[in-house]
């Protein structure tokens, strides 16, 4: 492919609260950018965006990114935030590579096989409109309220080996009987931060792995 601009390569991190994105901004020492009318915040090779709780800003806020970062860069998509478990299959605190998804309102589903070695466990996921309350026994895994519609939305602009969901649980699915400040999940995501950094390297380089095979089969 001569004469074809080299693409950088950018890891595009997606949280859904302010208290997932804060710990994530300092660590990785982004910087807003105000080029968008959403969070946005960037770093060397990486950006963060937060698309607030639910499925309804997803496809406008995360669309309009990602439609202009791949005409210049090869991006992956990674959600990071906190989620519900069953208390049967998860713990609290724990960070989980999302290995399907469904969404329960139209029962579509996307299932992610990260190509890497990881320590992490892989669990499935489901996405649903309202926080589940009743503790959960319907749903065997995890459960979040944007990630189904970060995987279908992301989709339709990289392919699904460059897509990854990172979950740590917050709580059983008992919200009523479970108090959340911003400072309970910002501990939830910074106690995971090393977790999800070696991650991040680690999905990273499968993508300039892909990105030179294309080159050869080109």
């Amino acid at each position: 492919m001569v004469g074809k601009r080299k693409k950088n390569r950018l890891q595009c991190i997606v949280t859904a609260l302010k208290a997932e994105s804060d710990p994530l901004i300092r660590f990785f020492d982004l910087a807003p950018d105000h080029s968008m009318n959403f969070p946005l915040f960037r770093g060397d090779g990486l950006a963060l965006l937060g698309v607030g709780v639910g499925k309804n800003k997803i496809a406008k806020n995360l669309g309009a990114f990602l439609e202009n970062e791949i005409k210049q860069n090869l991006v992956q998509v990674i959600n990071i935030g906190v989620s519900g478990g069953n208390p049967k299959s998860s713990k609290i605190g724990q960070c989980y590579l999302a290995n399907k998804i469904v969404d329960a309102e139209t029962n579509e589903s996307h299932v992610i096989d990260i190509p890497i070695e990881h320590n992490l466990e892989e669990k499935s996921l489901v996405t649903v409109m309202k926080g589940i309350t009743n503790g959960g026994d319907s749903y065997l895994e995890l459960v979040d309220m944007e990630a189904s519609a970060i995987c279908a939305l992301s989709q339709k602009y990289i392919p699904i080996e460059r897509l990854a969901v990172l979950k740590v649980v917050s709580d059983y699915m008992d919200l009523r009987n479970a108090n959340f400040p911003f400072d309970i999940v910002t501990d939830l995501i910074e106690n995971n931060l090393s977790i999800i950094n070696k991650f991040l390297l680690d999905f990273r380089s499968i993508m300039a792995l892909n990105d030179n095979v294309k080159r050869v089969m080109n």
